[in-house]
């Protein structure tokens, strides 16, 4: 399985809802899962269906080294206070990366805190879960969901008026824009 990079237009697509979880399902999650966790350079923390080229509203999020798998996930209740509320000082943020924008980073004001239902698989069913997020780890759910609507992280940095840095093998240089 190969993830996708810009300026790819499948990343751009509005990820469909996932009606049913069949074999083929099953094994896109497992190919997903591997696909995830082989990401060294750098390392991946989330992958959505649509980074691999699947159109299905479906992301994993790998949490103290155990996948979690988002299908149809529905986010609410976003706090007020944002990251950038929390996290007062920039060198308290830390900069967003993804699998499908090679070698671009930036901080991203996200709510602080965000709710989601979702369902997951649980043997031949899907089980409907509810669960709050916060800090770092509402920031990897708001990151691979805006994946399933065609949003990169890019799109919020300069929608922000923030800053892209580019890695280079001398560090990370700011983007001109």
């Amino acid at each position: 399985m190969k993830i996708l990079t810009t300026p790819d237009p499948f990343l751009r697509l509005t990820a469909l809802p996932v009606e049913k979880l069949d074999k083929k399902l099953k094994e896109q999650i497992v190919d997903m899962i591997k696909t995830l966790k082989s990401a060294k350079d750098p390392e991946g923390v989330g992958l959505a269906a649509t980074q691999v080229g699947i159109n299905r509203r479906l992301f994993i999020i790998i949490f103290n080294n155990i996948p979690e798998i988002f299908i149809n996930p529905e986010l609410k209740n976003f706090s007020k206070a944002t990251l950038f509320d929390v996290h007062t000082r920039s060198k308290d943020r830390w900069l967003e990366g993804c699998l499908s924008v090679p070698r671009l980073w930036g901080a991203v004001n996200r709510p602080y805190s965000v709710e989601v239902d979702y369902l997951t698989p649980l043997g031949d069913k899907l089980e409907k879960r509810h669960r709050k997020f916060e800090d770092a780890d509402a920031s990897y759910i708001q990151h691979e969901n805006d994946h399933l609507n065609g949003i990169l992280f890019t799109d919020r940095i300069l929608e922000q008026g923030g800053e892209i840095l580019r890695e280079t093998p001398s560090g990370l240089t700011p983007i001109e824009m």
